[in-house]
């Protein structure tokens, strides 16, 4: 461990771009900007009000309105995901129903997109802004340099979560289909169509995608299987370590050598075998991967980075 971060309330996945981590404080309404050569807090950026959503009543009235593990936990998170574009940093305000620009040298949101619905996670890719509406069943796509909404995929299947641009395509896990089947819906970038549709499992959490393959970890985190980008053929599933995090804001770490899991120990899968290769011996609810790096937030809420020379 080179780096250990104590970072605000509800820390999101991590965000890795150019010389910077950011982690969005989804209880506070705010992304803690953390410099990777130090690992030192730089800044802490204000870009959504946790009070609008909690104004549109998005708490539950009782302990008893989700089950446990449900994703609806979620409703007042905010942001809800952040994303790095390769310039800007972006955020996810769902109570306002935007797409928010931070520019990551002055600390401050400077642009706001505003989109038909609510937003689940965030990928870039192909000039765009590529956003999950998980309650309409539909993808925002934003274009990056007019900075509006271009147009709506409105044919996805339903609940629309994870996302990731790679491997020639937009892939969205669809984690709400019909008896029990998820979907991984595959997207031309070019056209914004669905141009693709394979099974997966039910409440699928993470996905990456790299080298002609996209890798989906299954339900509630039990295994990860890898599918040929090209085909669409599953060709293999194997176990993975189990998901401990909260429901649905799990995400995937590509390096060369292997895929990234968060879990009670946080591991590496051989992409060639799907076997676990590798273990940190500290648990994580999810991981962000660049070149030796495994950054994780651990199960206290702060952020660790681990490196290898």
């Amino acid at each position: 461990m080179v780096a250990h971060v104590k970072v605000g309330q509800t820390p999101s996945p991590v965000a890795l771009g150019d010389r910077w981590a950011f982690v969005a404080n989804m209880s506070d309404g705010t992304v803690t900007q953390i410099e990777r050569a130090t690992g030192k807090v730089v800044a802490t950026i204000p870009v959504a009000d946790p009070k609008v959503l909690r104004a549109q009543d998005c708490a539950p009235d009782s302990v008893h309105a989700y089950y446990s593990g449900s994703w609806g936990w979620r409703a007042c998170d905010t942001p809800y995901a952040i994303g790095w574009d390769g310039m800007s940093l972006w955020a996810l305000d769902n109570g306002n129903k935007q797409l928010v620009r931070v520019e990551p040298t002055s600390h401050r949101a400077i642009d706001r997109v505003a989109l038909p619905g609510i937003g689940w996670s965030i990928a870039f890719g192909h000039g765009k802004a590529w956003v999950s509406g998980y309650s309409d069943h539909s993808l925002y796509v934003v274009n990056l340099q007019t900075r509006k909404l271009e147009t709506v995929v409105s044919d996805l299947d339903h609940g629309p979560a994870t996302l990731v641009d790679g491997a020639g395509a937009v892939w969205v896990v669809c984690v709400r289909g019909a008896n029990g089947i998820g979907h991984l819906d595959r997207i031309d970038p070019a056209t914004a169509r669905v141009v693709g549709r394979h099974e997966i499992e039910w409440w699928s959490t993470g996905v990456v995608a790299s080298d002609g393959a996209v890798y989906v970890r299954g339900s509630y985190g039990g295994d990860i299987s890898r599918i040929n980008a090209t085909t669409g053929v599953v060709e293999w599933t194997q176990p993975g370590p189990g998901f401990i995090g909260r429901q649905g804001i799990d995400e995937l770490g590509w390096t060369p050598t292997g895929i990234w899991l968060s879990g009670p120990t946080t591991s590496r899968i051989d992409p060639a075998s799907g076997q676990i290769a590798e273990r940190i011996m500290t648990p994580s609810s999810s991981v962000a991967t660049d070149r030796n790096e495994v950054w994780m937030i651990q199960l206290d809420g702060s952020v660790a980075e681990f490196k290898w020379r």
